[in-house]
Protein backbone atom coordinates (compact mmCIF):
# COMPACT_ATOMS: atom_id res chain seq x y z
CA UNK A 1 0.00 0.00 0.00
CA UNK A 2 1.42 3.32 -0.79
CA UNK A 3 1.84 6.31 1.88
CA UNK A 4 1.40 9.56 1.75
CA UNK A 5 1.54 12.89 3.92
CA UNK A 6 -1.56 14.52 4.92
CA UNK A 7 -2.73 17.35 1.98
CA UNK A 8 -1.65 15.24 -0.67
CA UNK A 9 -3.62 15.45 -3.81
CA UNK A 10 -3.15 12.27 -5.72
CA UNK A 11 -4.15 10.88 -8.99
CA UNK A 12 -5.66 7.01 -9.29
CA UNK A 13 -6.56 5.01 -12.07
CA UNK A 14 -8.86 1.97 -12.63
CA UNK A 15 -9.16 -0.18 -15.78
CA UNK A 16 -12.17 -1.69 -17.39
CA UNK A 17 -11.93 -5.03 -19.72
CA UNK A 18 -14.00 -7.00 -21.30
CA UNK A 19 -12.79 -10.22 -22.69
CA UNK A 20 -9.07 -9.36 -22.33
CA UNK A 21 -9.42 -5.91 -23.91
CA UNK A 22 -9.78 -2.27 -22.30
CA UNK A 23 -13.73 -1.37 -22.45
CA UNK A 24 -15.34 1.61 -20.91
CA UNK A 25 -18.54 0.74 -19.28
CA UNK A 26 -21.77 1.64 -21.27
CA UNK A 27 -23.64 2.34 -18.02
CA UNK A 28 -20.65 5.00 -16.51
CA UNK A 29 -19.03 4.71 -13.39
CA UNK A 30 -19.33 6.01 -10.05
CA UNK A 31 -16.36 6.32 -7.82
CA UNK A 32 -16.08 6.88 -4.48
CA UNK A 33 -14.09 7.83 -1.54
CA UNK A 34 -14.52 6.79 1.74
CA UNK A 35 -12.35 8.95 4.37
CA UNK A 36 -10.45 7.37 7.35
CA UNK A 37 -13.14 9.08 9.62
CA UNK A 38 -16.00 6.91 7.37
CA UNK A 39 -17.81 9.43 5.39
CA UNK A 40 -18.23 8.43 1.72
CA UNK A 41 -17.64 11.15 -0.68
CA UNK A 42 -18.39 10.79 -4.47
CA UNK A 43 -15.71 11.40 -6.79
CA UNK A 44 -15.57 13.09 -10.30
CA UNK A 45 -13.56 10.72 -12.86
CA UNK A 46 -12.86 10.47 -16.49
CA UNK A 47 -12.26 8.61 -18.87
CA UNK A 48 -8.78 8.14 -20.35
CA UNK A 49 -9.33 5.57 -23.06
CA UNK A 50 -9.37 2.16 -23.66
CA UNK A 51 -11.52 1.21 -20.15
CA UNK A 52 -9.17 3.64 -18.12
CA UNK A 53 -10.40 6.27 -16.21
CA UNK A 54 -8.46 8.34 -13.27
CA UNK A 55 -9.91 10.48 -10.42
CA UNK A 56 -8.11 13.26 -8.50
CA UNK A 57 -8.40 12.65 -4.47
CA UNK A 58 -7.15 15.17 -1.97
CA UNK A 59 -5.82 13.41 0.89
CA UNK A 60 -6.89 15.83 4.05
CA UNK A 61 -6.96 12.79 7.23
CA UNK A 62 -4.32 10.74 8.45
CA UNK A 63 -5.30 7.00 7.88
CA UNK A 64 -6.56 4.36 5.31
CA UNK A 65 -8.68 6.50 2.26
CA UNK A 66 -10.48 3.83 0.17
CA UNK A 67 -11.63 4.81 -3.41
CA UNK A 68 -13.61 2.70 -5.31
CA UNK A 69 -14.60 2.40 -8.72
CA UNK A 70 -17.87 0.62 -10.08
CA UNK A 71 -18.53 0.20 -13.37
CA UNK A 72 -22.04 -0.85 -15.05
CA UNK A 73 -23.84 -1.55 -18.11
CA UNK A 74 -21.43 -3.82 -20.51
CA UNK A 75 -18.60 -4.06 -17.96
CA UNK A 76 -20.07 -4.45 -14.68
CA UNK A 77 -16.69 -4.54 -12.22
CA UNK A 78 -15.04 -2.84 -9.34
CA UNK A 79 -11.88 -1.58 -8.32
CA UNK A 80 -10.76 -0.76 -4.70
CA UNK A 81 -7.63 1.70 -4.05
CA UNK A 82 -6.31 1.89 -0.84
CA UNK A 83 -4.03 5.00 -0.14
CA UNK A 84 -2.21 5.28 3.80
CA UNK A 85 -1.72 8.97 4.57
CA UNK A 86 0.46 10.19 7.41
CA UNK A 87 1.00 13.25 9.33
CA UNK A 88 3.43 15.31 7.85
CA UNK A 89 6.55 16.62 9.51
CA UNK A 90 4.99 19.63 8.17
CA UNK A 91 1.77 19.83 9.98
CA UNK A 92 2.26 21.01 13.43
CA UNK A 93 -1.66 20.95 14.21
Amino acid sequence: MATYDKGDRVRVTATFSSAGSGTNPDGGVVTTHRKPDGTDTDVSESPSGGGVYVADVTLDQVGTHTIKFVGSGSVVAAEVIQLEVTKSVFDHS
